[in-house]
């Protein structure tokens, strides 16, 4: 079967749209987190890699007095008399725009109207950062466009901005760094603090893959969940006049903090230890050790961030009860609340584990998840 990758569609359907072909295109990866999940908000360090499944833009200039932005795979459209709003969207049907208007405001805005396209191989809402694809792709297309700074770190920032305030997440950089910065056949330890990374290798294909396993439950980060759990790391930071990112266990302990907030940061100081292993475990090939650090991780959002549901609880409940039978560990990826649970697995146990994996969510929850083999790719081209 012949695919068309994201960008090739994006140009064909600008050009179908507006009668001339795009200026330029880009296009962004989404992204999976191996480990290290919600710390990047508190300058820690996380292990993302960039995905197999990319959002990409078509951009132009207008010709007609009006800035034109277009989400086909949505049916939907903005359109707006003269150049860009420099406020967000608030229409529900073009919301979509504001990942684009957040973006061109963080970049300080266009003089000019302009008409662009945005699509997507990234699903929505399965914890794997469709929005940072689609705002880092117009971040890098405008970029190429008007002859701005480029740089993956100065990409990330605008993306982040964007979000913040248009879109209404209160992120971290970690999604739109590596979806900026990612690399083929291997992931990025970032330091969140420095917005730093280095390469860290993924497993060969010929001994392990990740598999992921689609909860079916769709999550929205701009909802209270995600806003609520970052609050209560801030509330921990001012109980210990210091950052997450530098405190033990033992400062969690004594600080004057309540349960619930020292739950919060007891995962935030062991998640960023549990980093720092799995690269050690991963550059040495140890994927015995790897697969226990991912199990060790989901316990830790499940029951101090509290953060998963149960139908990836449930995932991770079989691929830990298949350990002896290739799978080497399992856990929620992304912001929790729905989404996606990652499962490593031998490469000669794909298939079985694929097949028992979903035969079982089925019996529980009738109905099948969806799956997909996720591969380390390149981050952020210009596609023309």
């Amino acid at each position: 079967m012949i695919t068309t990758s994201a960008a090739d569609r994006a140009r064909s359907l600008f050009t179908r749209r507006f009668g001339v072909p795009p200026a330029i295109v880009a296009s962004a990866p989404g992204r999976v987190n191996l480990i290290g999940e919600h710390v990047d908000y508190t300058g820690g360090l996380v292990l993302p890699f960039a995905i197999d499944a990319r959002a990409a833009v078509a951009l132009g200039p207008s010709e007609d007095d009006r800035t034109t932005l277009c989400a086909p795979d949505l049916d939907t459209e903005m359109i707006h008399l003269g150049p860009p709003p420099r406020r967000p969207e608030t229409e529900s049907t073009r919301r979509f725009a504001n990942h684009l208007l957040g973006v061109l405001h963080a970049a300080g805005g266009s003089e000019t109207p302009i008409r662009a396209l945005v699509t997507s191989d990234v699903p929505s809402g399965g914890g794997l950062s469709s929005s940072a694809a689609i705002e880092v792709a117009f971040a890098t297309a405008w970029a190429g466009f008007t002859g701005g700074v480029s740089d993956p770190a100065t990409i990330a920032r605008l993306a982040m901005q964007a979000e913040h305030e248009f879109v209404g997440t209160p992120c971290g950089i970690m999604d739109m760094l590596v979806s900026a910065a990612g690399r083929a056949e291997e992931a990025l330890r970032i330091d969140c603090r420095s917005v730093t990374w280095r390469p860290v290798p993924m497993p060969s294909e010929d001994r392990a893959l990740v598999l992921l396993v689609d909860s079916g439950i769709t999550h929205r980060l701009r909802d209270g969940g995600y806003a609520e759990r970052r609050a209560a790391c801030e509330r921990a930071e001012a109980a210990l006049g210091g950052s997450l990112r530098d405190a033990t266990n033992d400062d969690i302990a004594a600080a004057a903090l309540d349960a619930t907030d020292r739950r919060r940061a007891s995962h935030v100081v062991e998640e960023n230890r549990r980093v720092d292993a799995m690269v050690a475990a991963l550059e040495i090939g140890d994927l015995e050790t790897a697969g226990r650090l991912l199990i060790d991780g989901h316990h830790s959002l499940r029951d101090r961030f509290e953060v998963s549901i149960p139908e990836i609880d449930h995932i991770v409940e079989i691929a830990e009860r298949r350990r002896e039978s290739g799978c080497l560990g399992a856990r929620l990826t992304g912001g929790g609340f729905g989404g996606s649970a990652l499962v490593l697995v031998t490469t000669e146990t794909l298939e079985a584990n694929r097949n028992a994996i979903v035969a079982d969510f089925a019996s529980r929850f009738e109905r099948r998840p969806a799956t997909r083999v996720v591969r380390a790719s390149p981050g952020a081209l210009l596609e023309s």
